[in-house]
């Protein structure tokens, strides 16, 4: 009977480091994927989807694997760098027409970093070290298929050359480490850049659950010249003290009429007159000029909402 595993997956490094126990690799900005190549090939995602039909171009692992399981990230790039807003609209592709265009159009890579089986017999026990030299023993590249590259002791310097590349960040992992399955583990570390920018806050959306009596998410707009630009909403960051003390806060502002327009939220919105700036630190933006997981930072009295202009975030 086949095995099925869930991917290990990285806590948060406050900083990056160096050490000789550590090796360190890129973090892609992609889909995470564990693929068992085996007479019928199964590309699964964290959530246990299955992939391999909207990634077609990966049907080649059968050629370059046999009997293995894969660890990596399928990632589309453009322009030198990871592209994650192509990948997701890929993968949302559903008719077979779609999927054999956008295929062509923007293939993927998937960038394999370990290997959990071979031959039917499990290597999660192995020390990563040791998982790393079988993986290139046993993975032979492809013209989708690559085996990441990974440096060791140097994280501080490998961290500073990521950035000047644009790319998210690094991954620690500890050399000696075992592969567990499903936990977030302190031998896997995530260490990426932060981003910032400041926003005015144009209103909020009605809360539910536990923020029923406070809020849901900040309503967030950039200014570009004399036009006020959508960026999207925040719902992550806040203490319950604070989003109490922003509530009041939001008393005085309120208005009837929208105070910024081409919101696409469904939410139910409290529109504020824009007089309140907020610190946001995000990952990147989207194509449709989206902050990407965006997390409130906490207000900035400091500034005025006129300040808070869109060449923040233009890169």
């Amino acid at each position: 009977m086949r095995r099925y595993y869930k991917p290990m997956l990285a806590q948060t490094a406050k900083a990056p480091f160096s050490s000789a126990d550590w090796l360190f690799e890129i973090k892609w900005d992609g889909i995470r994927a564990i693929s068992y190549v085996d007479q019928k090939l199964s590309i699964r995602s964290r959530n246990d989807k299955e992939l391999r039909q909207n990634f077609p171009e990966l049907e080649e692992l059968n050629t370059l694997a046999q009997r293995a399981v894969l660890d990596g990230e399928i990632v589309v790039i453009r322009n030198g760098k990871p592209d994650f807003q192509t990948l997701i609209e890929r993968n949302r592709s559903t008719s077979a027409q779609s999927i054999k265009y956008t295929a062509s159009k923007f293939p993927v890579l998937y960038v394999v970093f370990d290997i959990l089986e071979k031959d039917g017999e499990p290597l999660l026990d192995f020390p990563l070290s040791e998982r790393k030299k079988l993986l290139k023993e046993y993975v032979t590249e492809g013209k989708n298929v690559i085996l990441t590259e990974h440096v060791e002791e140097r994280g501080e310097a490998y961290f500073e050359a990521t950035l000047k590349q644009d790319l998210e960040g690094i991954i620690a992992k500890k050399k000696n480490s075992r592969y567990a399955p499903g936990v977030r583990s302190e031998n896997w570390l995530k260490i990426k850049k932060l981003l910032t920018c400041d926003c005015a806050i144009f209103g909020y959306t009605e809360g539910e659950g536990n923020r029923a009596q406070t809020f849901g998410a900040l309503i967030l707009g950039l200014y570009d010249g004399e036009q006020v630009v959508f960026v999207g909403k925040v719902g992550t960051g806040f203490s319950q003290n604070e989003m109490e003390l922003l509530l009041e806060t939001f008393e005085k502002l309120k208005v009837s009429d929208e105070t910024l327009h081409d919101v696409d939220v469904p939410e139910k919105i409290t529109w504020l007159r824009p007089e309140l700036v907020c610190e946001v630190v995000y990952q990147s933006v989207t194509g449709e000029g989206r902050l990407r997981m965006p997390r409130y930072h906490g207000l900035r009295t400091d500034k005025s909402p006129r300040e808070c202009t869109l060449d923040q975030i233009l890169r």
